[in-house]
């Protein structure tokens, strides 16, 4: 057997042997079900009123399968991408932007070169074939570019874009379906003179990671939208780089929960109601919302509230926001508006009640791995450790096919803030929270449920467990992607 060592050094002298990335080599066993094509490419699109503004964008088309498999969206960013579990996808992907860029389909369960690692990027002009059956349940997902270093600049100007996953099962499941499910894709954004993105302008954008002063849904500013008297299936996705959302109705009424990060609720978890939910950025959550129960022709707003992150950030930016380049800047925990909807003058269509699919047990973990978060001198590190491309610590070797208990920690000193953990290649389980927690945001965090991306606040250590299913190489990391770009990323290895 191959030493890790010798794994990985025969691993990148492969990929080095490509020039622009690791294409796939060899096609499956089978012919895909679906073949797409994603491009990424620079691009002018009109958010605001006046000029156009340069952005990023993801343009794709369906080369074979199912037309129905990538659809547009009405802003600027990618098309959603709409795939059956059990599926088998081919995507071919074209760089033509003139940096280098890889995309990573955060969330999903596929093999090590499909994952999207950086040393995968191809360079300006390349491409690089992804290949994979889709064996994730039912859910609401994301795919990006993962970089080193630009994912951050890449995301904010518009490369993302929301991945479901669909089953027949939820066909049995009375869940809304099209045209009553609504996709809200949130991401905060400084706009500047001329209508012109602003991405880091000053030195705490590296250490807060970019906050921007309004927000978009869907690509666009002011989101309204008319819903009909009757129950939606709401997937939120927090696109942003940096900024947690404390999630509301302007109405007070409590935000049903079905679903979130790697799937639906079972039947012992949900539906369950919350005060208000927390989202960090790539987290997601399904929302199950009765319109019919409001009055005709009223209009409410999804608002984020506020609150505190328990961390010594908070303080130091002071709850009323920051002076930056074009003035205040909201910071992390102020309140701010979503999107506002108006319920039809209509007669209201009765829901019927949902059926969550039945729980799976679950085995017990007999592997345990701790990682220390902390954020000191500019930087975040894991464990002490910053990226390296190549490394893999003894401690970042997880075993095959086996459960494992994974524990991060947060420490809680002067610099520390939350961090939205994300682990590539697998889906975990929230098993435990514990420690200093603050209290305007506790009620708001979902446990005991299937997850991707995980935040931690300061002085809590939060336990998930995971079991991984494929082998290879893959990447952990906090997904503030300030954070990430800046090294706070490590990979593990799966054998």
């Amino acid at each position: 057997m191959l030493s890790r060592r010798d794994y990985l050094k025969a691993m990148f002298a492969a990929g080095a042997a490509t020039g622009m990335g690791w294409p796939l080599a060899r096609a499956s066993a089978q012919e895909p079900d679906v073949i797409l094509r994603i491009v990424a490419k620079p691009d002018k699109a009109a958010i605001w009123t006046g000029d156009s503004t340069a952005v990023f964008r993801y343009v794709g088309e369906v080369l074979k399968g199912r037309r129905n498999a990538l659809r547009p969206t009405s802003g600027y960013l990618g098309p959603t991408l709409d795939l059956l579990r059990g599926e088998r996808v081919r995507i071919h992907f074209e760089n033509r932007l003139d940096e280098a860029s890889i995309i990573h389909w955060h969330g999903m369960i596929v093999p090590e070169r499909a994952d999207g690692h950086p040393r995968f990027a191809v360079a300006p002009g390349g491409s690089y074939t992804y290949e994979f059956t889709v064996v994730n349940p039912a859910g609401t997902y994301l795919y990006h570019p993962h970089p080193h270093g630009r994912t951050g600049f890449q995301v904010y100007h518009g490369l993302a874009g929301m991945l479901i996953v669909r089953d027949p099962a939820e066909a049995q499941m009375d869940l809304p379906q099209e045209p009553y499910e609504l996709p809200l894709i949130i991401q905060d954004r400084r706009v500047g003179r001329g209508n012109q993105l602003i991405f880091k302008r000053m030195m705490m954008d590296d250490m807060t990671g970019v906050l921007g002063d309004e927000v978009l849904v869907n690509g666009q500013p002011d989101a309204a939208f008319k819903v009909q008297p009757r129950g939606y299936r709401l997937r939120i996705l927090n696109a942003s780089n940096a900024r947690i959302y404390k999630l509301a109705w302007s109405d007070g009424r409590p935000l049903v929960v079905i679903g979130t990060d790697n799937g639906l609720l079972d039947a012992a978890q949900g539906p369950r109601s919350y005060p208000y939910l927390m989202l960090g950025p790539t987290e997601r959550v399904e929302v199950l919302e009765d319109f019919g129960l409001r009055k005709p022709g009223v209009e409410l707003a999804l608002i984020s509230q506020e609150f505190s992150d328990g961390g010594g950030m908070s303080s130091m930016m002071g709850g009323g926001g920051m002076m930056g380049g074009g003035g205040m800047m909201r910071g992390q925990g102020q309140e701010m508006p979503i999107a506002r909807f108006t319920v039809a003058r209509e007669s209201a269509v009765r829901a019927a009640p949902v059926r969550l699919p039945p729980p799976q047990p679950l085995m017990e973990a007999r592997f345990e791995v701790k990682t220390r978060i902390a954020f000191a001198h500019m930087r975040g590190t894991l464990n002490g450790r910053a990226f390296d491309m190549s490394a893999v610590a003894d401690d970042e070797r997880l075993p095959l096919n086996q459960p494992v208990a994974w524990t991060f920690e947060n420490g809680n000193g002067m610099m520390d803030m939350p961090h939205p953990m994300h682990i590539h290649g697998v889906r975990f389980r929230v098993m435990q929270r514990e420690g200093s927690t603050s209290s305007s945001v506790a009620a708001g965090l979902i446990k005991n449920c299937y997850k991707d991306s995980i935040l931690v606040f300061p002085g809590e250590r939060v336990t998930v467990q995971l079991t991984p299913t494929e082998p290879g190489l893959f990447m952990y990391h906090c997904h503030n992607l300030e954070h990430e770009d800046g090294g706070m990323m490590r990979n593990f290895l799966v054998a």
